[in-house]
């Protein structure tokens, strides 16, 4: 069994998407709390107020939402671990303009996995989205790609790569 490590740039990236969602929020708070000024200094309607609160707040709830799912990861202390059924307890990350979110994946099984290649040296999976265990809610944001962590050195990714292949031809052999 494979279990891969949190490294440091993990938690750095935990600390900074805690530190937008404290920030984010609290400028929802403020936005709302005091008068804000235009340029021609007249105060900003309430309705341009709603539009800004709502847009951001749609933002920031799923920037919170990633966030939690990171502290998970932290939490159980691996961003996965891999033994012969697949990959366990992991996450996957969709970007769409500026929502974020961080998907977390119960198990992704070797019968999921139809390609492994190499995109900008990172170690990747093409996988088919109808065999992975998620919450169900949650299946429709995971992508037909898993990225690999990209935190992970060049032998890191090598290693996990052959024991990834190994795996998968164990799985083949018994079928």
């Amino acid at each position: 069994m494979i279990q891969a490590k949190l490294s440091l740039k993990f938690y750095l990236i935990a600390c900074l998407l805690l530190g937008l969602v404290v920030f984010g929020w609290y400028g929802v708070l403020f936005l709302n709390a005091n008068e804000i000024l235009m340029e021609d200094n007249t105060p900003m309607d309430t309705g341009t107020k709603i539009i800004f609160t709502v847009l951001l707040s749609l933002v920031l709830t799923s920037w919170s939402i990633s966030m939690l799912t990171v502290i998970r990861q932290i939490l159980l202390g691996a961003a996965f671990t891999m033994d012969e059924n697949g990959i366990h307890d992991t996450a996957t990350v969709t970007i769409f303009l500026a929502f974020i979110f961080v998907t977390p994946v119960k198990q992704i099984p070797y019968e999921a996995v139809q390609s492994i290649s190499h995109k900008n040296n990172i170690l990747t999976l093409t996988i088919d989205k109808s065999k992975i265990k998620a919450l169900s809610i949650l299946k429709p944001l995971v992508r037909k790609e898993y990225h690999f962590f990209s935190g992970f050195t060049t032998e890191k990714n090598k290693t996990i790569e052959e024991a990834l292949s190994q795996f998968m031809q164990k799985g083949d052999e018994t079928v």
